[in-house]
């Protein structure tokens, strides 16, 4: 059931279910394009999560109560089209070495893992895009395997470099810049996921699907990685 509440004096989010699944992601994305080809020149930005989409709209331009109704509108007279064969694959090189993976060796030890196996485990599945914030381009992946499941950090680092690969819960993810974070730092990619590349911000997708490869020391630093 659709649900829609003010979210601040411009911002309106809007819940389309409770439950995190594959199917309710591939709605939100459906959604999500259809708003942003509706109505793009009313919004500011546009923000899905698992299962919500928070819109930022031009006060200037629309109030509340014009904005929700024709979000709703729109909403409830366009039929949700699955749009799965549109989704793109993106594949991310990692390198998993504790110089880079400051979290690795004990996650190892907690989980009675060898390195080999923990890549496997890691790098094995596809994952879906579920999410996209925290910070620009920063994508919410999942779900991981129970074994290599751990919770954030009690305490959260200041830095994290950019091109950390990490995990929280059963949720992995890549910090595309610098900053502080309280994910679990398993490995580091070379590819350049900051705003200075002009594609970071259309890497991801809700929807898309991610794969990790596991690459090696000396091809990380021909990639460009940095220890």
């Amino acid at each position: 059931m659709l649900d829609i509440k003010i979210a601040g004096e411009n911002s309106i989010i809007i819940y389309f279910g409770d439950e995190i699944s594959s199917t309710l992601t591939d709605e939100i994305a459906f959604y999500t394009q259809l708003i942003k080809q509706n109505l793009n020149t009313l919004l500011i930005d546009v923000v899905p999560s698992y299962t919500s989409l928070l819109l930022t709209y031009r006060l200037g331009s629309i109030n509340y109560e014009s904005f929700s109704q024709l979000v709703s509108e729109l909403i409830n007279n366009s039929d949700f089209i699955n749009q799965n064969t549109q989704r793109k694959t993106v594949e991310i090189p990692v390198l998993y070495d504790e110089s880079v993976g400051f979290d690795l060796a004990e996650l190892l030890k907690e989980a009675h893992l060898s390195l080999n196996e923990f890549i496997d485990l890691h790098s094995g599945q596809q994952y879906q895009v579920h999410a996209i914030g925290f910070s620009p381009g920063f994508a919410f992946l999942g779900q991981l395997d129970k074994r290599i499941a751990r919770p954030r950090l009690a305490n959260p680092r200041l830095s994290i470099p950019a091109g950390s690969v990490g995990i929280a819960d059963r949720q992995t993810a890549v910090y595309p810049m610098a900053s502080a974070g309280g994910w679990n730092i398993i490995g580091r990619t070379p590819l350049n996921l900051t705003l200075k590349d002009d594609n970071s911000l259309e890497r991801f997708a809700i929807g898309d699907t991610v794969r990790f490869k596991s690459i090696s020391k000396q091809s990380y630093l021909q990639q460009g990685g940095k220890l």
